[in-house]
């Protein structure tokens, strides 16, 4: 028997032909509760095979963590990686839109 791996490692050359994989797969989704950096489900948990592409609300939920982890809230005046606040001090729940505008315009 020889010392060698069972399975022998993956070419560069293939490896570069695969699509990157999109970044909205590195947050668990909201929608269909598909854990991170696995492709989104249905309801029932059957994984989607015609549709690689991530579920709507995992799209939004990434736009609004990227948001808040990059960019200073120009309404609330917040710093990067801290949730937007209401005038009176409580957490928002969720960014303001111009929170996101700011983030796409840095990006």
């Amino acid at each position: 028997m020889t010392d060698s791996p069972r399975q022998a490692p993956m070419p560069a050359t293939l490896r570069a032909g695969r699509p990157p994989r999109h970044p909205a797969l590195a947050i668990r989704c909201p929608h269909c509760s598909a854990a991170a950096d696995m492709r989104c489900t249905t309801r029932t948990g059957r994984t989607r095979i015609q549709r690689l592409a991530p579920c709507d609300a995992r799209l939004e939920a990434h736009a609004t963590a990227h948001a808040e982890a990059t960019a200073v809230c120009p309404d609330c005046q917040v710093a990067p990686g801290t949730p937007c606040r209401k005038p009176n001090g409580r957490p928002l729940g969720d960014i303001h839109p111009a929170r996101r505008i700011e983030a796409g315009d840095a990006a």
